[in-house]
């Protein structure tokens, strides 16, 4: 009952969204991903992959308190990071940009059916695993594709800002198609105004060409009273390697309510693909935090390496779940996620779960997680060193978590992820 009231608001939508000025190619598609949105429903604890975190209710009290409807463009966040490539969307429409490298950006729906075939196919046969990038598909009133050219290297990071203003939704969508042998880096941030509540659903999806390399950070920054369900796919082809950073930056506050949820699903398509992620959060308050990583091996040689480092305070909870596929008639693939994860407070709470799934003979993965509280040993020897247990917590935290970074291969945007992570802790511990 819950579930079906949570999905009429949604569906009117969709169904009031106009789309007379669309190809037909792209009305097809939206069609096919409400079907799929509507056959899966929406995600809950009844999913093993949402087991802890309800965004069925989620969305239901949203819309019983601040309604669905679309909202006007607002101002745009200040640049997250200091680059000449800068996209900025607020509510889920763009509203400015500023390209200075061989990129294209294109409405989806301006896309040539007959130069870009390669990836309206891609896009039409995607088998989307998580419901809400069908949501976003069928609803985004604003999708945008952001296409860099075959064996184009661009030196500085696009940066990508997502911002609320008002109250309300937005929906946003962001397809990424890098060409083969291109090398890019993309920053993605998501952020609000603190004086409301506001709900983003925030789809990015990825194709990384062949020998094409992609270092992607997905940085949140969200109101301390919103939600965020962020879902991000990504299809590697032959020899491609995509390097993810996932990470909850900003200040942390004892009173904070956010609820943030990163499904990450990665398929290993063609041979020798490479994927490598690290994740981060410090939570406080009530916070909920949770962090989904899926990565399917479907082809030979494929390798994925994955850790998160998470910290829970006050009241708030943390969620890790890395899950790695080995398909059958695969050889020499080569998985692995840890987690570690610390607890400040008797009342926090961190759900860590590893999978593994192997359908094949010839493989290396391990998998582990671990949840527990600072080592007394390490207190008492800093101790003996002169420094007192708040500041020794506060320096084994920080090194904790840094654990949970990535060379990004850009100093300075190294040094920016850095500097919001450490902003995220303390206050509610």
């Amino acid at each position: 009952m819950g579930t079906n009231f949570a999905l009429q608001p949604l569906n009117a939508l969709i169904a009031a969204r106009p789309s007379t000025q669309e190809p037909m190619w792209l009305q097809a598609l939206r069609a096919t991903a409400h079907a799929h949105f509507n056959a899966a429903g929406l995600p809950g604890k009844r999913w093993e992959s949402w087991h802890y975190s309800a965004a069925d209710i989620w969305l239901q009290q949203f819309n019983e308190q601040h309604g669905l409807a679309p909202v006007a463009l607002g101002a745009d966040a200040p640049a997250a990071f200091p680059s000449d490539n800068q996209l900025h969307f607020s509510h889920g429409h763009l509203s400015s940009k500023k390209l200075d490298a061989p990129i294209t950006l294109l409405p989806l729906q301006h896309l040539d059916a007959e130069k870009h075939a390669a990836l309206i196919n891609w896009l039409g046969d995607y088998p989307h695993k998580d419901s809400l990038a069908s949501l976003a598909t069928a609803l985004a009133s604003e999708s945008w594709v952001l296409i860099i050219p075959a064996n184009a290297q661009i030196e500085q990071p696009i940066c990508v800002s997502h911002h609320t203003t008002q109250p309300g939704a937005q929906i946003a969508q962001l397809i990424v198609w890098v060409e083969a042998g291109a090398k890019a880096t993309l920053l993605e941030t998501f952020s609000g105004d603190d004086s409301h509540a506001a709900l983003q659903i925030a789809h990015t999806q990825v194709q990384v060409g062949g020998n094409a390399k992609l270092t992607y950070a997905r940085l949140n920054r969200d109101a301390q009273n919103s939600q965020h369900l962020g879902v991000f796919e990504a299809d590697l082809q032959r020899d491609a390697q995509l390097r993810v950073q996932v990470l909850r930056g900003g200040d942390n506050v004892a009173d904070a309510n956010q609820k943030q949820r990163n499904g990450l699903y990665i398929r290993l398509q063609e041979n020798g693909a490479e994927f490598i992620a690290r994740g981060a959060f410090a939570a406080a308050g009530a916070q909920h935090i949770d962090y989904h990583l899926t990565v399917e091996h479907n082809a030979d040689h494929g390798r994925c390496d994955m850790q998160v480092q998470g910290i829970a305070g006050g009241k708030s909870r943390g969620v890790v779940n890395g899950r790695i596929y080995i398909a059958k008639k695969t050889r020499d693939n080569d998985g692995h996620f840890t987690s570690h994860n610390l607890l400040l407070s008797n009342d926090a709470e961190i759900d860590a779960k590893p999978e593994l799934e192997i359908h094949a003979d010839e493989v290396r993965c391990n998998h582990g997680a671990t949840v527990g509280q600072f080592d007394e040993d390490q207190l008492l020897y800093l101790a003996t060193r002169g420094i007192d247990r708040a500041e020794a917590i506060a320096l084994l935290t920080e090194g904790f978590l840094k654990a949970g970074l990535l060379e990004t291969g850009t100093i300075a945007l190294d040094e920016f992820l850095q500097q919001q992570l450490l902003a995220s802790i303390g206050g509610g511990a």
